[in-house]
């Protein structure tokens, strides 16, 4: 189930808040005012029956918000044919990856700085020459019907070719013969075409620039016909910068770089039945340095990361962009002795924006979006908003908590509707009734009926359900 049904559909930004995991920069107070809906209804409405249709208007909208997302449970179903796909080729592509990715890091080193081009036979050679262990060969892979070349140069090495791999999956101990096997999987159709990493492998420099250029590609088809790949349509880069100059292959754990960045641009996933198009994967990260006791030591931790991208299949898609920022100062010893504190915790802004078209209630495909804006900037403060779309119908949801270091911190919240109406919660895990308003006025109560169901009743003594 992708969310978590709840009366308000609010999980997302309370367990965030509630979990102290920051969020992205919402301007809202995490909706302190309380005498006015969203729109700023005035406290004495001036029209009370058409204020009570408005209250109205809030419980239906929540009810149909909530029953698109309770039928999107029905997406795992819908979509496992696709998410199945998706799976399978990533196993395949990850597992394809990695032994390429092996294969060119082996004949690079082997190199030492020179131009060399290695065939098959001397790429097994240095594969079989890796795994083996006080004379004995612990084999990863199986290949077969090789034809990869790899050239490198003392600034790039670059992939071509095609293979048939097996991948070790585990190891089988028979106790009643005292004999054990390793376990392959069934062979996969490795492809690659114009895959090449540029990088400045034997310079020595405080500045390190890598990039995997535009055109490269790896295809991967499994025994059952399923074939997936990963193209590289633009140029992704990487980069990371120490104090003195070095050399890559010095650049162990205590050398730790004062900055690294990456970011990889259009990467295409692409199976029978599927596509993943993202956009952009980056991330910046900063040399911290920690204490814990009497210990002192340096880590790289990421202050910025962003994701952006997009799933199709069908007529259906899935949008995502989101992004995440810590506000600490980095230059500061972080004090972890006695985990977070007032002096030192996570102070970060979260950004979510899920958007698409996808089959909710009744199987009909309906934009939607979310919006959610979370932050935490004190030590036991946090707040989130979260806005809710599917077609017409939209909600506003704030959340706030003014304990997160308690073991059960108490969640303040508040759902409105554009039109004022609103209902206020002081604590979610305590919650079992609560006034639906407009302005300070009340036009009914919802109460919760079970785990998943809600039932309001208003001041004309018509009672309207949430249920999924």
């Amino acid at each position: 189930m992708i969310l978590k049904k709840t009366l308000l559909a609010i999980s997302c930004s309370v367990i965030l808040t509630a979990c102290g995991g920051g969020g992205g920069g919402s301007s809202s107070s995490g909706g302190t005012s309380d005498n006015g809906g969203s729109n700023g209804e005035t406290a004495n409405p001036s029209n009370p029956a058409t204020d009570l249709e408005k209250a109205k208007v809030l419980i239906k909208t929540t009810n149909n918000i909530i029953a698109y997302f309770d039928s999107f449970k029905g997406l795992q179903s819908q979509y496992e044919p696709a998410f199945d796909a998706v799976s399978n080729a990533g196993n395949d592509i990850s597992n394809a990856s990695d032994l390429i990715i092996t294969l060119a890091s082996l004949a690079q080193k082997d190199a030492q700085g020179s131009t060399k081009d290695y065939t098959a036979a001397e790429l097994e050679a240095l594969l079989e020459d890796d795994a083996t262990y006080g004379g004995i060969y612990y084999p990863d892979y199986i290949l077969s019907k090789n034809g990869l070349k790899i050239s490198v140069t003392p600034t790039s090495v670059s992939v071509n070719g095609s293979v048939s791999a097996k991948y070790w999956m585990d190891y089988i101990w028979d106790s009643s013969t005292f004999t054990g096997k390793d376990v392959f999987s069934d062979a996969v159709l490795i492809t690659v075409s114009n895959l090449k990493l540029d990088a400045p492998f034997t310079a020595s420099a405080k500045q390190h620039d890598f990039k995997i250029v535009s055109g490269g590609k790896i295809t991967a088809k499994n025994a059952d016909g399923l074939e997936s790949s990963l193209g590289f349509n633009s140029n992704s880069t990487a980069q990371v910068v120490y104090d003195t100059a070095i050399k890559l292959e010095d650049s162990e754990s205590e050398n730790a770089p004062v900055t690294a960045q990456f970011k990889f641009l259009n990467v295409l996933l692409t199976t029978q039945n599927a596509k993943l198009n993202l956009t952009e994967l980056s991330s910046k990260a900063a040399r911290v340095k920690f204490k814990n006791g009497t210990e002192t030591f340096n880590q790289i931790i990421p202050y910025e990361i962003i994701l952006k991208g997009e799933a199709l299949s069908g007529a259906e898609n899935l949008g995502l962009d989101a992004n995440i920022k810590l506000k600490n100062d980095l230059t500061k010893t972080f004090d972890i002795t006695q985990g977070e504190s007032a002096a030192a915790f996570i102070n970060a802004d979260l950004t979510v924006n899920l958007f698409g078209n996808v089959k909710g209630g009744g199987a009909a495909v309906k934009p939607f979006s979310l919006l959610l804006n979370a932050k935490r900037n004190d030590y036991q403060k946090g707040i989130a908003n979260l806005k809710v779309t599917v077609d017409q119908n939209t909600l506003n949801i704030d959340v706030k908590t003014d304990n997160l270091i308690a073991q059960s911190p108490i969640i303040w919240s508040r759902v409105s509707h554009a039109n004022g109406a609103f209902v206020e919660i002081p604590d979610l895990d305590q919650f079992s009734s609560a006034d639906i308003k407009v302005g300070t006025v009340s036009y009914g109560t919802i109460n919760r009926v079970s785990n998943s169901i809600y039932s309001a009743k208003f001041t004309d003594n018509t009672v309207l359900m949430i249920a999924p």
